[in-house]
């Protein structure tokens, strides 16, 4: 596979780290500063938590929902049974989010978070949302690929071989059924609140 088959990730997870970015040079820029201290551990981990839930919520009703994404309908039948991993540039085009998802659900949250909370909590919260949505764009993708070196590597590894390992059976049961394992990383906090996670 080469790098050319892998813009699609590059591209989404680029402009997913750049809003952050722009975020905090928007709010550093306007005088504001971001606290480093425990209480930001504490907004970073509830950030990274926060993103696991609406992972869950997102992917069940806005992708599965009464009213399916077509997309994501397209993306359950190139990737289904024996075809779940691939080396086709085409399929593998199907994989990641569209490109300007993130920047805009990153806008709006941003702006809502703003709202309820001191301004210096929020590079530490969204931070955790962004770190979890870049660590779910590369994992899901190298989940679809084929013989990857990511995997190759990780297997070296033998902690992190076995979550990799147990991510990858998670995420292939819920492409043998829709209806369960709508989260895709660890802890898979919506899976289990609402009862959905299938071992």
């Amino acid at each position: 596979m080469g790098v050319g088959s892998a813009k699609p990730l590059f591209l989404t997870a680029g402009w997913a780290a750049g809003s952050f970015l722009a975020a905090l040079g928007l709010q550093t820029g306007m005088g504001g500063s971001f606290e480093i201290s425990l209480r930001a551990l504490v907004l970073f981990l509830a950030g990274a938590l926060y993103a696991n839930l609406f992972e869950h919520v997102w992917h069940r009703y806005g992708m599965h929902g009464t009213r399916r994404d077509p997309r994501h309908a397209k993306h359950h039948r190139l990737f289904y049974g024996a075809n779940f991993q691939t080396s086709d540039p085409e399929a593998l085009r199907e994989i990641t989010t569209t490109w300007y998802v993130f920047p805009v659900l990153m806008a709006v949250h941003y702006a809502a978070f703003l709202a309820l909370f001191p301004a210096c909590l929020a590079p530490a919260f969204f931070l955790g949302v962004v770190l979890h949505y870049l660590i779910f764009e590369v994992t899901h993708w190298y989940t679809h690929v084929a013989d990857n070196g990511l995997d190759r590597f990780v297997a070296r590894i033998p902690g992190l071989r076995r979550i990799r390992a147990a991510q990858i059976r998670h995420h292939r049961l819920h492409h043998a059924d829709p209806m369960v394992n709508f989260n895709f990383n660890p802890p898979y906090a919506g899976d289990v609140m609402a009862r959905v996670l299938r071992r």
